[in-house]
């Protein structure tokens, strides 16, 4: 047996197309594969190199409905840190109050990309899909000695590490009190917010919302590309008018998360965090941080 670079050999494999037959052989440290008129030899090393896997046991473990890993992909994961200067940032962090597991075990970090592929698991790969039919819960156990964690469905196991460090308590810069609260229909912003991003990317991605009596006003600036206003109609509006920046990516990111027609932000002034929910949805919240301009 041996070790070869898992993204280069799924690349190759990915290319034979439609060929139904594929030998592999093993040369020592090598992986020769056949398939066709295909053929290459994958430089690896000793399959010793290899960690010692954990394995289930019958200790305790969380279930959690397949559903809910698919909401965490969709609605949490994607606004972790791709920087992995501080590798705590780019995990999603998990925590239990009673009986509802809250997504922001107790204090456990996991990698986002981790939740993203155990999702990816479920929506695209069918030989998983067959492998875990009939199941739908995700059984997770803690294995401590090792600083890992478990996935099972059906007869498929994702092993992941868990992220050490201070994870951000958000909770605490999450404002109490808005100044001002609008609800505005998705698509029209999202539509809004992708043509401003045309002129955003030449000036930091800086994107600005004004709210002023019923409309809502999108604004974006460069001097190298140019400028783009366009206006919104607000569905509702509550408290004072305002003015806040962000990075445009940021709330692209958001609104492609959700699956309500409708979503509201909430100011407390431009310098404080905005914070976004769909209507209908209660127990999501995304806190996006503004820009000084």
């Amino acid at each position: 047996m041996c070790l070869v670079p898992g993204r280069s050999l799924a690349e190759f494999v990915s290319s034979l197309g439609s060929q139904e037959l594929v030998s592999l052989e093993t040369d020592g440290e090598k992986l020769k594969i056949k398939a066709g008129k295909f053929g290459a030899t994958f430089a690896g090393i000793s399959a010793t190199e290899f960690p010692i896997m954990p394995r289930m046991t019958e200790k305790s473990s969380i279930k959690i409905n397949k559903k809910i890993i698919s909401e965490i992909a969709r609605e949490v994961a994607y606004a972790a840190a791709a920087d992995e200067s501080r590798p705590v940032l780019t995990g999603v962090r998990w925590s239990v109050e009673g009986d509802k597991l809250l997504v922001t075990l107790d204090g456990l970090i996991l990698p986002a990309r981790t939740i993203m592929e155990l999702a990816r698991i479920e929506d695209e790969g069918p030989a998983f899909a067959e492998a875990s039919a009939g199941k739908d819960e995700v059984e997770m156990q803690v294995v401590k000695e090792n600083n890992q964690v478990i996935f099972r469905v059906g007869k498929v196991e994702v092993i992941s590490r868990v992220l050490e460090g201070n994870y951000p308590e958000v909770d605490k810069i999450i404002p109490n009190e808005w100044k001002t609260r609008v609800t505005l229909d998705k698509a029209e912003l999202e539509r809004a917010v992708r043509a401003a991003g045309i002129f955003a990317r030449d000036n930091n991605n800086i994107i600005k919302f004004n709210v002023q009596s019923s409309m809502f006003n999108v604004r974006a600036a460069a001097k190298e590309s140019g400028e783009s206003e366009i206006e919104i109609e607000i569905e509702k509006m509550e408290g004072e008018e305002g003015e806040i920046s962000f990075n445009y990516r940021y709330v692209m990111d958001y609104l492609g998360s959700i699956d309500k027609e409708r979503v509201i932000l909430e100011m407390s002034g431009n310098l404080a965090p905005g914070v976004w929910k769909a209507e209908g949805e209660e127990g999501l919240t995304a806190l996006i941080m503004p820009v000084r301009v």
